[in-house]
């Protein structure tokens, strides 16, 4: 089991995740910027094993995910990832639009989607 939570650090993720991603991972607390940045950090720090995209989409959709591991993900080009960024309402604004032309149309379909419901409110 993963748990991922406010003062996890890349070490701990990635002796989880080791080769392969735990059947369970429970998400608890708020996570801050950090906490993100830290996941994200021992995912990769993992090999990014098989079954590491759900998590990494989860977190790229994290409301305080920072701009700089939003940016990192985003250059992953990963389909998961990808639709994870374009459900986060604080996704920078190039990156939204880069999102909303993208090639893949469920990849712009969600973004367009989710801009549109942003804007609203």
């Amino acid at each position: 089991m993963l748990r991922i939570g406010r003062g996890i650090s890349r070490e701990a993720v990635r002796e989880a995740i080791g080769r392969r991603v735990p059947d369970t991972v429970v998400y608890e607390d708020v996570l801050q910027a950090e906490d993100i940045r830290e996941a994200v950090a021992g995912v990769r720090a993992a090999g990014k094993p098989e079954g590491s995209m759900p998590i990494l989409a989860w977190l790229a959709a994290h409301v305080n995910a920072p701009e700089d591991v939003l940016r990192e993900l985003y250059g992953d080009g990963v389909k998961e990832i990808l639709l994870g960024l374009a459900m986060n309402r604080s996704l920078p604004e190039d990156l939204r639009q880069a999102l909303m032309k993208h090639a893949d149309e469920d990849v712009r379909h969600h973004a367009n989607h989710v801009f549109f419901r942003v804007k609203r409110h």
